[in-house]
C-alpha cells in the first residue's frame, strides 16, 4: 500500500503554465515511495480564462492544471480560498480517491484552501512556508492574521522553505504550530565542488532579470559602480532571461551608473553550462530582496563559490554561522559595494570556509532527512485519521490507481459523461482490492 498524497501549489510546471520554478517539482519527484495528485493552480483576473485540463499520470504522479478565478490584491481572500476548495474537491470525488495528506506548499494561499479541505472532509495537511507569498499577505492583508492562525494551528506539520520566516511565524503565532522542519529547495542533481583558479575581479549573478527589481539588480549595479571606485577592475556578467522591453530598461540602468564598459549581459544558458562556468568567478552575487529560498545560491557554495544575499531573504537563515559569504541588508547599495569589495580581496578566505564546512553545508541542503521528516509524519496523519475514523480510501494500489487515473485524464474534459465514465473505471479497481 502506497499512500497517497494532494499536492496544492501555484508553483507546479505544468503543461499549461509559464515558466516556472521546479523546487515542487524536485520534491515530489524524490518521494518515490508515495503517489501524488498534484492539482496545479494558477490564479486567473478574468472568469473566462479559467481553465481545468487532467493531464496523463506518469511515474505515480497525476498533473491536474487549475485555472481559477480570484480578484487581484487578495480581495475576497478567504471566499475565493473557499470556493477554490469546493473545485478541488470536486476533481479529487471525481479522480474517485481519497488522498491521506494534503500537502500545500503556500501556507496564505493553498495552506487556506487545504484548511477549508480539512474542515469538510477530515483529511490532514501540511504546510509549506514560502517567505516571499506569505510576507506579503501577512502585510497588506492583516485582516487574515487570524485565519493564518487557524491554518497554523490545525496543520500536521510547518515547512520552512524560507528559514528566515521561522522567526516571523514564531512571533506572530508562538506555540501554534504542532511540528517545525526546514524543507530547502532541492537541487536537481549531483554537485561537485571545483578548486578550479577564479578571477578575484570577476563577479557573477544569475537572476530572472524581468523580476531585476525583486533581486537587487539596482542596488547590485549602484553597489558596482561605488565599489569600482576602489577597485576599477571589477566587473559583473549577468546570466538570465529578460524581455526586450525589460533588457533595454536594465542596459539604460548600467549605462546612467557609468558601468557598461563593466556589465556583460550574456543571456540565457543551459543549468549544467552555468555550473561549469561559476567557479571561475569570485562570488555569485544576488542581494534579492523577498527572496524565497534561491536555488542558485546553494548551488554556488556546493560549488565552492563564496556567495553575497541580502538579510531577511533567500538563503538567509542557513548559512548565517558559517563563513562561506556576505550578508547584507537588502535594499543598502553602500553595503552591498562593501560586500562586493570584501569578496573579492578575501575570495581565498571564503573559499576556505567552504571546503572546511562542506560536510555541513550538504547535510543543510540534503534532501534526505527532510524527506524522512516528511514520511515520518505522513505516517503520523495517517494513524491517527484511522483511530478518528477519518482514514476513508487510504491508500490505493499503485496499478489500480493509474490505470484508473488514466481512464479519467483520457476522458475528463468531454463532457460529464465521459467524466463518469473515467471515475466508473477506478471505482471498478478500487471495489476489486
Amino acid at each position: 500500500m502506497r499512500p497517497l498524497v494532494l499536492h496544492l501549489s501555484g508553483d507546479y510546471p505544468d503543461p499549461v503554465r509559464n515558466r516556472t520554478t521546479f523546487a515542487v517539482k524536485n520534491f515530489i519527484d524524490k518521494l518515490e515511495d508515495c503517489d501524488h495528485v498534484v492539482v496545479s493552480i494558477k490564479r486567473r483576473s478574468n472568469p473566462r480564462d479559467c481553465y481545468c485540463r487532467v493531464f496523463p499520470p506518469a511515474d505515480g504522479v497525476q498533473v491536474v492544471a487549475l485555472g481559477y478565478f480570484a480578484p487581484p490584491g487578495g480581495l475576497f481572500h478567504r471566499t475565493m480560498m473557499r470556493l477554490l476548495a469546493r473545485r478541488v474537491a470536486g476533481i479529487v470525488a471525481r479522480l474517485g480517491v481519497r488522498p491521506d495528506l494534503v500537502m500545500a506548499h503556500k501556507l496564505t494561499i493553498e495552506g487556506v484552501v487545504a484548511h477549508a479541505l480539512w474542515q469538510k472532509s477530515g483529511i490532514p495537511y501540511a504546510c509549506s512556508i514560502r517567505g516571499e507569498v506569505e510576507e506579503k499577505f501577512l502585510r497588506f492583508k492583516p485582516g487574515l492574521a487570524r485565519h493564518v492562525g487557524e491554518v497554523v494551528r490545525e496543520s500536521e506539520a510547518l515547512y520552512f522553505v524560507s528559514a528566515w520566516f521561522e522567526n516571523v511565524i514564531a512571533r506572530r503565532y508562538p506555540g501554534l504550530a504542532r511540528r517545525k522542519a526546514r524543507l530547502p529547495n532541492f537541487i536537481s542533481g549531483a554537485i561537485t565542488p571545483c578548486h578550479a583558479p577564479w578571477d578575484p575581479d570577476a563577479l557573477l549573478t544569475v537572476l530572472d532579470l524581468n523580476m531585476y527589481r525583486r533581486k537587487g539588480f539596482p542596488e547590485l549595479v549602484a553597489g558596482l559602480a561605488w565599489a569600482r571606485r576602489t577597485n576599477p577592475r571589477l566587473r559583473l556578467d549577468v546570466i538570465g532571461w529578460s524581455s526586450p522591453r525589460t533588457m533595454r530598461l536594465v542596459e539604460r540602468m548600467v549605462a546612467r551608473a557609468g558601468v557598461a564598459d563593466a556589465v556583460r549581459f550574456l543571456g540565457v544558458m543551459k543549468h549544467e553550462d552555468v555550473l561549469a562556468q561559476m567557479p571561475r568567478y569570485a562570488a555569485l552575487v544576488l542581494p534579492a530582496k523577498n527572496e524565497t529560498f534561491g536555488m542558485v545560491y546553494a548551488e554556488a557554495l556546493l560549488s565552492g563559490v563564496p556567495i553575497l544575499y541580502a538579510q531577511n531573504s533567500g538563503i538567509d537563515g542557513y548559512v548565517d554561522d558559517l563563513d562561506v559569504g556576505v550578508r547584507v541588508p537588502a535594499g543598502d547599495f553602500l553595503a552591498v559595494a562593501e560586500g562586493l569589495l570584501r569578496l573579492s580581496a578575501g575570495g581565498a578566505k571564503y573559499r576556505r570556509g567552504i571546503r572546511e564546512n562542506y560536510e555541513a553545508l550538504c547535510a543543510r541542503f540534503a534532501p534526505e532527512p527532510c524527506l524522512a521528516d516528511f514520511r515520518t509524519m505522513l505516517g503520523r496523519a495517517q494513524r491517527r485519521a484511522k483511530r478518528l475514523g477519518l482514514a476513508g480510501i487510504a491508500a490505493v494500489p499503485t496499478t489500480a490507481f493509474m490505470e484508473g487515473q488514466h481512464a479519467i485524464a483520457r476522458n475528463l474534459g468531454t463532457g460529464m459523461g465521459t467524466q463518469r465514465a473515467g471515475q466508473s473505471a477506478l471505482g471498478g479497481a478500487l471495489r476489486s482490492r
